[in-house]
């Protein structure tokens, strides 16, 4: 394209996802920015030059290192960015966003990578040259540092790990990647059970440092530190880079993954979501900061995702096809699933046995505190017959901020066999907060439930995915 037409395209809708626009010859650089915090830090991009062609550095920051810093055609460069001490220095950076030039102002620094062909000019005789802009953020803040929100003071203390991807050294220092990881954290202890025995859990969060801001999908290219991005089968993350840095939480080890949550905050305000996990009880809830009307919102995420799935095991309630479960035609055998999940003491909010004397929660009926809300409700794990749930509906179902009696026990027997206590009926009924008769969410949810299904249908809401005996780590 014409030299002069590069900025904008760089800079509109739609092309500016391209990573090689160019002007006359492919001379481009795989990414146009690199950003960093206060440490140092390297990384590699694909420099492309036609063939035979030398190029060379015109200019570059003197706190910037290019290796090579000239070559013959195509070829990679690493770019190192040098420690920077904390600094009150500022610089200002433009983006172009919704039509306009958004300036923001930083602590810290920034300069142009120039990298030239050595033996074109362009038009008007200037060198034809691609630029990368180097950011480096002062921030309180660094790859990989923890921080202890909260230390467990009852019990031994049950391991919980915040993090997030797809936020980038900018994220960081504004407080983009805190904010949301607090956001996270106050959304799942902010639901009984967990609100009321948050004092048994240790809650750390552990900074990663992505390359690129927001999650890429099949239509745009973004590099994220754990690997997130959207794909047909959900959100993917890099489980063995995930739990490397989930083991720098002082009290998490190998050891101990099996009972540790991890929860992986997402950079995207799409919706989405899913869980991955171990026989062992090793778990990872993938929750997107969904912006989307409740109870589809990042809340009702984390609370299903991360406090359901990854913590208590339990089962998905919501129903997309109208069939009796034992007679399952769906792509994955969902009576089979359901059975192995059972079968290593998960799914205890749902059950193919419809004896009101045996199923699960049948100590519930006798009890008066319960016996108004709980019964036999058919419906559950994808299916309308063959399956029952224990309440008309819960945060299993269609994301409300509510889980079912049986699904409150099943977490304090959790909480307290991980912490090292026994659980006992008794001081789960005194405890228990029972305020399913005076919340507005039953009401609430009768008016999303067929938007819940439709969702559930087109994959936008992902069944957990089961990921062998135990988590492969790196060595």
């Amino acid at each position: 394209m014409p030299e002069d037409a590069v900025a904008r395209y760089q800079t509109a809708n739609g092309w500016s996802e391209f990573k090689r626009i160019s002007a006359n010859y492919d001379f481009s650089i795989s990414r146009k920015h690199i950003r960093a915090l206060n440490a140092e830090y390297s990384k590699t991009y694909l420099l492309r030059a036609p063939s035979g062609e030398p190029w060379s550095i015109e200019s570059c920051p003197d706190w910037v290192t290019v290796t090579p810093s000239s070559g013959v055609g195509r070829e990679e460069v690493t770019v190192t960015i040098s420690e920077m001490a904390r600094t009150d220095a500022t610089f200002t950076r433009e983006e172009w966003q919704n039509g306009y030039y958004n300036t923001e102002t930083h602590k810290g620094r920034a300069g142009e990578i120039v990298f030239k062909l050595d033996n074109k000019t362009t038009s008007n005789d200037e060198p034809v040259t691609v630029k990368m802009t180097a950011e480096q953020y002062d921030c309180d803040y660094a790859d990989g540092d923890v921080i202890v929100n909260q230390t467990a003071s009852q019990g031994a203390g049950v391991n919980i790990v915040f993090m997030g991807d797809c936020f980038d050294a900018r994220d960081i220092a504004m407080g983009s990647y805190k904010a949301g990881i607090d956001e996270a954290i106050g959304y799942y202890f902010g639901i009984e059970p967990y609100k009321t025995y948050k004092p048994y859990f240790n809650i750390y969060t552990i900074f990663g440092m992505s390359p690129d801001s927001g999650m890429g999908t099949v239509n745009t290219i973004r590099e994220a530190k754990f690997g997130s991005q959207y794909s047909l089968s959900g959100i993917a993350p890099d489980t063995q880079a995930t739990y490397e840095y989930a083991m720098k939480a002082t009290t998490v080890n190998e050891s101990n993954l099996n009972q540790t949550l991890v929860v992986m905050v997402e950079n995207t305000t799409d919706y989405g979501g899913i869980c991955y996990m171990w026989g062992d009880g090793s778990a990872i809830a993938v929750c997107p900061m969904s912006r989307d009307a409740y109870p589809f919102d990042f809340r009702g995420i984390v609370q299903h995702e991360a406090g359901g799935h990854g913590f208590a095991k339990l089962a998905d309630e919501y129903i997309y096809t109208n069939a009796f479960i034992e007679s399952c035609s769906c792509l994955n055998p969902h009576l089979k699933e359901f059975y192995a999940g059972k079968a290593l003491g998960w799914y205890r909010n749902l059950s193919t046995n419809g004896d009101y004397k045996s199923v699960e929660w049948a100590h519930l009926f006798a009890n008066p505190d319960y016996s108004n809300i709980v019964d036999m409700y058919e419906g559950g794990y994808f299916h309308t017959r063959g399956i029952f749930r224990s309440e008309a509906t819960s945060c299993m179902n269609n994301n409300i901020p509510y889980y079912s009696a049986i699904s409150r026990q099943e977490m304090v027997e959790r909480i307290k066999r991980y912490a090292g206590e026994e659980f006992s009926l008794a001081e789960f009924y005194a405890k228990d907060v029972r305020d399913a008769s005076n919340n507005d969410f039953v009401t609430r949810s009768l008016e999303v439930e067929d938007n819940a299904t439709t969702r559930a249908a087109a994959a936008k809401q992902m069944a957990p995915k089961f990921m062998g005996d135990k988590p492969q780590l790196k060595k």
